[in-house]
């Protein structure tokens, strides 16, 4: 992009990105894109809880499977570009919107992403390892399986999982047989081998149009039931050899699927080796950190990509952690504690949700580590919290 162009769009009113879905990763796009002048639509269904971008943008709430491509197109105010919150979605929709408009990431890579069997495939074709898996639709697949993987298994809904829906840990053919038999008639399903790995890590990497990759450190997640309870970054104890394993694994994927925009893969890491879990086609809960830690953080990072600007390398500002609040609201000392970044999502609190998240930084790895510790402290026991601090 010339100097010219980039005066010309950064001194534009008109400049208009799309979201298609309207939850917190949409609401993080958004803020981190109006900051550079923007304007955002966004799109969802009737039924979708819009609370989380409600005053950032044009919203349209609308059954769009009764509507064209193009009325789409012309109810979100002719966007410049479009882009995805999630990979459920209608990508014959995404393909369509494409010939009005660019739609980043490609509806290809949205595609892969939402079978379980399409992703490994995909990752396995360019030479990478996955954890062991066997597709698993009848009884004498699951019987298979389970001589191929051994048992426990866990079985895997091919899609519409996230967050530890649509998985189930099974010991035995007949634990295996019941989620099948529980199944819809077209569903499919994958078995997995457990793995008995070292931690869990993920890298957040992007790639603008002009080609440039750039990646945020690695970072070492734990789950809590299936959904992401805190992160840390950089991962502590890892090999140069694992970084760069990573890094070149999220660098051919970007270039495979000729990608634009903020790619996450998530891995086990078992002695020293990479397994590949999954990819998610968008920002990610894993790189929240970075809006405390890196002086660019992975919504910049994605919003400067789609929009046809360059992105650069993001260097750590020391070492940083981050908290889902889980449905919990942020307790009083949460709020007095200058040392903590508070994200809040805008969404009412129900069990289980996603309603905000706590950054830490400091250059100070052991403080970062002692702050996480204290704050997971006070979150599972509020009171107890409170009473120290009276």
């Amino acid at each position: 992009m010339s100097s010219a162009n980039v005066i010309d769009l950064l001194n534009s009113n008109s400049y208009k990105v799309a979201i298609v879905g309207s939850g917190q990763l949409a609401r993080m796009m958004a803020l981190a894109g109006i900051s550079m002048g923007y304007n955002f639509a966004f799109l969802c269904t009737e039924q979708d809880d819009t609370s989380a971008v409600q005053g950032l943008g044009h919203l349209v709430q609308t059954d769009y499977t009764k509507l064209t491509a193009n009325e789409i197109y012309l109810l979100l105010g002719k966007p410049n570009v479009i882009t995805v919150e999630k990979e459920d979605l209608d990508v014959e929709l995404l393909r369509a919107l494409n010939e009005l408009c660019r739609v980043y990431p490609n509806p290809d890579a949205v595609e892969i992403s939402q079978n379980r069997r399409s992703e490994k495939k995909f990752i396995e074709s360019l030479g990478f390892a996955v954890a062991p898996w066997a597709a698993t639709d009848h009884v004498e697949s699951l019987m298979n399986a389970g001589i191929k993987l051994g048992w426990p298994l866990i079985i895997k809904r091919c899609s519409t999982g996230y967050d530890g829906k649509g998985q189930w840990r099974v010991h035995n053919l007949q634990e295996a047989c019941e989620v099948l038999e529980k199944a819809a008639p077209k569903e499919t399903f994958i078995a997995e081998q457990m793995i008995d790995f070292d931690k869990e890590v993920s890298i957040v990497s992007a790639r603008d149009q002009h080609g440039n990759i750039m990646h945020y450190s690695l970072t070492e997640n734990v789950h809590k039931d299936g959904i992401l309870h805190f992160s840390f970054a950089p991962a502590k104890d890892v090999s140069d050899e694992v970084i760069e394993q990573a890094q070149k694994i999220a660098s051919a994927a970007l270039k495979e699927l000729d990608y634009v925009g903020v790619l996450t893969i998530e891995f086990f890491l078992k002695d020293g080796q990479l397994l590949i879990n999954e990819f998610a086609p968008r920002v990610h809960n894993s790189g929240h950190w970075t809006q405390i830690g890196c002086n660019s953080s992975q919504f910049h990072k994605h919003i400067r990509a789609i929009s046809g600007q360059a992105i650069a390398q993001a260097p750590n500002k020391g070492y940083s952690a981050m908290v889902n609040l889980l449905g919990k609201a942020p307790i009083d000392k949460h709020l007095l504690d200058d040392e903590l970044q508070i994200h809040w999502y805008n969404k009412s609190v129900k069990p289980g949700r996603k309603v905000g998240h706590i950054n830490i930084n400091d250059m100070d790895a052991a403080k970062v580590e002692a702050k996480l510790h204290q704050t997971l402290l006070d979150i599972n026991n509020p009171q107890s919290s409170l009473s120290q601090t009276a």
